[in-house]
């Protein structure tokens, strides 16, 4: 079930890495994360139940860096909700300080011949207390095991302390707020069990010196820990709107002077908050509806990303935008522009000079499949159905 459950999260962290464009920049951290915790319980079946060398002999060892990232992704991400954004600083880097240094301790397995790692694994295999026997630089393998849990479990406390910062904001009307806020609870609680199981388990292990033994003996554990990977996984499943994250939707346009007022001081305090306000939406949409002017959605090539980048807007406050707040997906909305402007040349009396053909693709039609779907889906009728009823 253990393998299973793996493969099915590899399977939904790339389906988040394929949303990753269109959803808030801060899933990248959530997506390694997902991904580590997957590697992880992978590495303890392939130690456990695997009984492959081979596997053991690849899963067990080589990635055990990466443990040491899963607090500081667990930790950026959280972060990057609240403030909406992704990007590191300088300082941030020397979160990955503890994880090259277990890479570096590791160099003498990692850098010895296929058969030191079949024969390390071999002994795993005969008894599993074995693995903590390879060789390192600095630091013991029983230091390094016992480590990893405690260093997550210390970026999951001061995640907390970040949430409970901020729940004032979290907890409110908004929808998508209140769905953040139970996420990171749930999160917070997946978290705090996987690692407290893993740690408990490792105590145990070192104290019984059997691995199998200690297997049996926190069988419970086991199924926490299963049970609350199969929740982290599952969850964006059921739950896609948490991709969104927090979106400010806090816009100022330069040619709305005279419509809003400039902030005071204690306005650009508050629009650090993830507040959604009736005022950030309407400043979002002015600056769209101000860019709309030159008809931009004509172009054939014109998405999301394009969008994007001519107004500085983040593709994730658009999706949530259109999706959230005008209840319509970015496709649906851009084609009913498209044939809003074939419908205005058709009452212009155009259509007697050009053919439907050349009205697609002077309205930014890929083809005329796509054009007579979109204007059906519109207006319940074909272009041509369109064209009678006109006459």
């Amino acid at each position: 079930m253990l393998l299973y459950l793996t493969l099915a999260g590899f399977l939904i962290t790339l389906l988040v890495l394929i949303n990753l464009r269109n959803s808030n920049k801060a899933n990248i951290y959530l997506l390694f994360f997902l991904l580590i915790n997957n590697i992880y319980a992978l590495s303890h079946y392939a130690t456990v139940y695997s009984h492959s060398k081979y596997f053991i002999a690849i899963m067990l060892i080589h990635f055990t860096p990466f443990y040491l990232l899963l607090g500081p992704f667990f930790y950026f991400y959280v972060r990057s909700l609240f403030i909406d954004d992704h990007r590191l600083s300088k300082k941030d880097y020397l979160h990955f300080l503890p994880a090259l240094i277990i890479l570096i301790n590791i160099f003498p397995y990692i850098f010895k011949g296929v058969d030191y790692k079949l024969a390390y694994a071999s002994k795993v295999i005969e008894n599993t207390a074995n693995f903590v026997n390879f060789d390192y630089l600095f630091i013991p393998a029983v230091i390094n095991f016992i480590f990893r849990p405690i260093h997550a479990l210390i970026y999951v406390a001061i995640s907390i302390a970040l949430i409970f910062k901020n729940r004032f904001n979290l907890k409110s009307n908004n929808m998508q707020q209140s769905l953040i806020y139970k996420w990171l609870l749930l999160l917070i609680s997946i978290s705090v069990v996987l690692y407290l199981s893993f740690l408990v388990f490792t105590i145990i292990s070192y104290v019984t010196l059997d691995y199998n033994l200690a297997v049996n003996q926190a069988s419970y554990i086991l199924y926490l820990t299963i049970g609350g990977l199969i929740v982290l996984n599952f969850s964006l499943l059921f739950f896609p709107n948490i991709l969104y994250g927090l979106p400010q939707l806090d816009y100022a346009l330069k040619k709305q002077k005279k419509i809003i007022n400039k902030e005071k001081e204690e306005d650009k305090r508050e629009s650090k908050s993830f507040e959604i306000s009736d005022e950030k939406l309407l400043l979002l949409k002015l600056k769209l509806d101000n860019y709309l002017v030159s008809r931009p959605y004509l172009k054939s090539n014109f998405n999301l990303t394009m969008m994007s980048t001519d107004t500085d807007i983040p593709v994730h406050h658009l999706s949530y935008y259109f999706n959230e707040q005008m209840n319509i997906n970015f496709n649906t909305w851009k084609n009913d522009l498209k044939v809003n402007y074939v419908i205005e040349l058709i009452k212009k009396g155009s259509y007697e000079n050009l053919t439907l053909d050349a009205l697609s693709k002077q309205a930014g039609f890929g083809s005329r499949s796509s054009f007579i779907n979109a204007f059906k889906q519109k207006t319940g009728l074909t272009p041509s159905e369109y064209l009678q009823v006109v006459d």
